[in-house]
């Protein structure tokens, strides 16, 4: 228990009392003799009157002074505290441990601040509490936690530290910043220890597997700022999608956004598409409670440049979650190379026309895909390296040493693709194409005319081929008529994968990841000879798809999509090039040998740039990029949506995560008059009440006399 005072400085009005003392002093009476004539009754009066007033008036003086000094501790706003909190108040010196959870839910609004902001007063404004010789450390809760200081005494510095410290957008790891006191307090400096932890009390920052190795017992004070928050988080965007329309003639962008409530009533909100920081397109949408609604934007994209956007909703309590990016490249075409190992006069006979004309169906100017077509015999003339994906249509025999050029080129992370027919040999395919080909060519399986012919299973369409396929497509693609096909057999060496059946259960599409390439083997023909396939609606989409996925070791970099703080791995094609990131902030990081990028710590469109061979040497800092660089893709990074989630962790399940740590929570009690006004008592109005009866007792006194 204590008295405290909330404005000290009224207490100088004490000093007023003197004013009463002297003017008393300098109005007093003085008794005077006086010749008069001896009339002894007067005498004996005039000195009873003395003696009557003289008590009266001292008494005056007093509550007077009394009034003045009891006015003057009112104004002061005095209070009995009685309050006997461990947080801070403690005449040992401690050596204490502050938690300071800096996760991106941290940033929700707390009137003009964020709860983030509030826990650095908190700090700062309580810091001075501790007694001298005290030692504090701070350890920054986002995942992955660690100690961004260790022990100190001076205060001056720990609070520059305090002050220095800014949200992140990761998720929260408490488990891990609790395991991190442990090394701290083997080389703390004091006996008396605590642990101080500034949080909203998010379930997503408490994972039980994190805290199993705890034997700490250190008293964890919890401080629970989500109590200051005045607007709720009431919705975030948790993903996006987005894809190109490769059927038609226009490049149409098809960006699909997810969006979920959180609050407990139906939310209206607008939600807008972002293209080049512009908004192109703007929805209103209702979302039931709780619940989470897709909406896709469609937009037809005019210009061959690369673009940056994101999807953004309507502000509420915590803005960091409202927006999730992308980025979209259109005119990244795929170069196919398709050898045609049976070319005919008639140029719907040949081996490649089906297959051309599916890859591209309008001008190369408006495909994605951008097929040569080769015969064997001028095969040695390209250059491989100018294309993404090699189709081998029906081939006999490559030129005479070329198979070390296309095991060379799939090694590199170029796509293989084969196609069967009746200029196959097996045993060059088994002698030659030996450590590319996952399986062993068999025989020529061929369909009696008798019977009836065979047909794909599709039972498993989860393929990302096959996704895109209605239940309508799939089962015209069950009456696509086979007559003839490729058996195959296992090597003990190798590792494949069956991308399609047929319904004999013999293999129709196999894959092996090959070097840092892609083999892929249809083991019918890509033509009409041996199946109805290349006549179908369904073939174009499919062989397109094919390409597509085969290609992704060479395009991959256009999609990678990051949470913060994973690293960034460039795609194994980038290999041997000189290369700068240039972050969503326009700072420009040099990569390193390894090729790895790990400061993914902002939410944006990272770019990647080639530098030219004459670049600055790789010591030397990058602040603008040198004449020659050339743009060579990028990639996104967006917050992890799971520490959104308004879900509070409950005191009992702390308890139980720590167990055999004292745990106390409490509201920060620097903002939280309301928690602390029961156990505070205010004396300002006791004292005006007693000023107010000291006039009335005065005027009554006055009065009487």
């Amino acid at each position: 228990m204590s008295l405290n005072y909330s404005s000290p400085l009224f207490l100088l009005g004490i000093l007023g009392i003197s004013v009463p003392i002297l003017i008393h002093l300098l109005t007093r009476r003085q008794q005077k003799r006086i010749s008069f004539s001896a009339v002894h009754l007067l005498a004996q009066s005039q000195k009873r009157s003395i003696k009557k007033s003289r008590p009266n008036r001292l008494f005056l003086l007093l509550i007077r002074c009394l009034a003045i000094a009891l006015f003057s501790l009112a104004l002061a706003d005095p209070y009995f505290s009685f309050k006997n909190s461990e947080a801070f108040l403690t005449a040992t010196p401690t050596s204490t441990v502050f938690i300071l959870d800096d996760s991106y839910s941290m940033g929700a609004q707390a009137e003009k601040n964020s709860l983030f902001d509030r826990a650095q007063e908190f700090i700062l404004a309580e810091l001075n509490r501790f007694p001298e010789k005290s030692e504090f450390s701070l350890i920054l809760a986002s995942s992955p936690a660690q100690i961004e200081q260790d022990w100190t005494s001076d205060k001056t510095v720990f609070e520059q530290k305090i002050k220095a410290q800014a949200l992140s957008l990761r998720t929260t790891n408490i488990g891990d910043a609790i395991n991190q006191t442990q090394k701290l307090f083997e080389s703390a400096g004091q006996e008396k220890r605590n642990i101080y932890l500034l949080t909203d009390l998010q379930r997503n920052g408490w994972k039980e597997e994190t805290f199993s190795q705890i034997i700490n017992t250190t008293p964890v004070q919890v401080f629970d700022f989500s109590s200051l928050q005045t607007e709720e988080n009431k919705a975030a965007v948790q993903s996006i999608q987005v894809t190109q329309e490769l059927l038609t003639q226009s490049r149409l962008l098809r960006v699909k956004a997810e969006v979920k409530n959180f609050s407990s009533n139906l939310m209206h909100t607008t939600f807008s598409l972002f293209l080049n920081d512009k908004v192109v397109k703007e929805k209103f949408i209702d979302i039931p409670a709780g619940q989470t609604l897709s909406r896709e934007f469609s937009y037809p994209v005019r210009s061959h440049q690369p673009l940056s956007g994101k999807v953004q909703t309507s502000d509420d309590g915590l803005n960091t979650d409202n927006s999730r990016y992308f980025s979209f490249h259109p005119k990244q075409n795929i170069k196919v190379l398709v050898v045609d190992g049976d070319p005919k006069t008639i140029s719907h006979q040949s081996e490649s026309f089906y297959l051309e004309h599916a890859l591209n169906p309008f001008s190369v100017s408006l495909s994605h895909i951008d097929p040569t077509v080769s015969t064997l015999a001028e095969l040695p003339l390209r250059n491989l390296s100018d294309f993404s994906v090699v189709i081998l249509a029906n081939i006999s025999e490559l030129p005479p040493g070329y198979e070390l050029e296309i095991e060379k080129f799939v090694l590199n992370g170029g796509a293989l693709l084969f196609g069967m027919g009746d200029q196959i040999s097996l045993k060059y395919f088994n002698e030659h194409l030996g450590n590319l080909l996952p399986v062993k060519l068999e025989s020529h399986y061929k369909i009696p005319t008798s019977n009836a012919p065979l047909h794909l299973l599709l039972k498993n369409n989860t393929h990302p081929v096959m996704k895109i396929f209605s239940p309508k497509e799939i089962d015209q693609m069950r009456e696509i008529n086979f007559h003839s096909l490729i058996t195959v057999q296992a090597r003990e060496d190798k590792k494949f994968k069956v991308g399609a059946w047929f319904e004999n259960k013999k293999p129709a599409v196999i894959e092996a990841d090959t070097g840092k390439g892609l083999v892929v083997l249809f083991l019918s023909s890509l033509d009409r000879d041996w199946n109805d396939f290349p006549i179908q609606p369904t073939f174009l989409p499919w062989i397109q798809r094919w390409t597509q996925y085969s290609a992704r070791g060479l395009n991959s970099i256009f999609k990678q999509n990051l949470l913060v703080g994973e690293p960034f791995h460039p795609n194994a094609n980038s290999l041997g090039h000189k290369q700068a990131v240039r972050t969503p902030k326009g700072d420009l990081h040099r990569l390193q040998q390894d090729k790895v990028f790990s400061d993914t710590f902002q939410t944006g469109v990272y770019q990647l740039f080639n530098l030219p061979t004459n670049a600055v040497p790789a010591t030397a800092s990058l602040t603008k990029l040198p004449k020659g660089a050339e743009p060579a893709g990028t990639f996104t990074v967006n917050i992890d949506t799971q520490e959104s989630e308004p879900e509070k962790i409950t005191q009992k399940e702390i308890e139980g995560f720590m167990a055999g740590m004292k745990v106390e929570i409490h509201a920060p009690h620097s903002q939280a008059s309301q928690s602390d006004s029961s156990e505070e008592t205010p004396l300002a109005t006791s004292f005006l009440i007693m000023v107010a009866g000291i006039f009335l007792l005065e005027g009554w006194m006055l009065r009487k006399e």
